[in-house]
Order: C-alpha cells, then sequence, then structure tokens
C-alpha cells in the first residue's frame, strides 16, 4: 500500500479506516471509490460564498418537511463497492432522526459547488457525474472567476430515466431557484 505523502495516509482507505481517523485528518480529505482525495483548502472569497448562500437556503427553507442545510459536510455517495463519501460547500437534505448522521444521498435533496478555475472540471465532470450516480435529484454549481467574482450559477436537474443531469437553467446575474425551496439572492449579495 503507497502512502500519501503529505499526510502520510495511505492511498486507498475503506469506511472503518476513514471512521478512525482523528477529526482535523478526516477533515482535509474525501475518499472516492476508495481512493483518498487531499482537498485544497477554500479561500475566504469561496467561503463567504458557500456561507451566504447556505444562510440563504436556511432561512428560505420551510418547516415541514424537515430539511437541514449544512456546509462542508461529509455526504455518503455509497458504501459498495467502494465507500465513496464527498463533501460538498453546501448540502440540503432530509432530517434524520439523529441529527448527527452524516447524511447519505437518499437523503440529499440538493448539492452545491462553489467553483474556482482550479476545481470546475471536476464540480462539473467527476462530482456531476457521481452526484447522479448517487441519485441526488438537483445539483447547483456557482463558477467563480480567480478574483472572486461570480461568473455565472448551473442549475442541473436528475434525469431519472437517464440517470444523468440535465441542464436546468444558467443564471447570470443572481440565484433565483424554486427547488428545493424558492430562493432569489442577485450575485452581489453573495459576493460583496
Amino acid at each position: 500500500m503507497s502512502v500519501l505523502p503529505d499526510m502520510g495516509l495511505p492511498n486507498t482507505m475503506s469506511e472503518a479506516e476513514y471512521e478512525a481517523l482523528p477529526a482535523g485528518v478526516a477533515r482535509r480529505i474525501e475518499v472516492v471509490h476508495g481512493y483518498v482525495i487531499v482537498c485544497e483548502s477554500p479561500t475566504p472569497q469561496h467561503q463567504q460564498v458557500a456561507r451566504r448562500l447556505a444562510n440563504t437556503f436556511e432561512t428560505a427553507r420551510p418547516k415541514e418537511p424537515c430539511t437541514r442545510v449544512q456546509m462542508e459536510t461529509d455526504v455518503v455517495l455509497w458504501h459498495v463497492p467502494k465507500y465513496t463519501f464527498r463533501r460538498p460547500d453546501v448540502v440540503v437534505y432530509r432530517c434524520k432522526e439523529d441529527r448527527n448522521a452524516k447524511p447519505e444521498a437518499s437523503d440529499v435533496v440538493l448539492m452545491v459547488e462553489v467553483s474556482s478555475p482550479s476545481t470546475e472540471r471536476e464540480d462539473l465532470v467527476d462530482k456531476m457525474a457521481q452526484y447522479a450516480a448517487a441519485g441526488i435529484p438537483a445539483y447547483l454549481v456557482v463558477r467563480m472567476s480567480a478574483d472572486g467574482d461570480i461568473i455565472d450559477t448551473r442549475e442541473f436537474h436528475l434525469d431519472a430515466a437517464t440517470c444523468q443531469y440535465r441542464m436546468e437553467s444558467v443564471m447570470e446575474h443572481g440565484v433565483v431557484l424554486t427547488y428545493p425551496f424558492k430562493i432569489a439572492v442577485p450575485f452581489e449579495e453573495l459576493t460583496e
């Protein structure tokens, strides 16, 4: 087994091995098809956009059905054949009885990624395919420029027949959604 040199971690990891990691180490990685992916730290502007978007969802969510809005929370996409989880910037999911339990893909109604030029390909190709394969009904990608402005936001909905996302809309001035609930926020309120 080879080891990731910068963190002393193996290249591959089971769910049990991940669960045994110290929290400080676990927060810095994702596991995809059993392979360890070291996550880069987001920029302050990236974090601000994600936080303000999460706050917008939190404010808009109805009392029923019960949903939760979280940032940087592990979402288990599947356990077999190889353990896979991702940590989206924002996730909206149906409430679980155990409030500390990690959401599973079947609980999620929306995944959100704030994408920079260095992560755009992963967000629009790799994660999109994984989230669709896991059956997550909606995916939102906020595309940011290198200087921290929002280029656009792309909304995707799952086509159940093909198990792939189809483009629902491209928003160039603000985020306007009706699913999983209504929100409307101009880009300036997310970036300024």
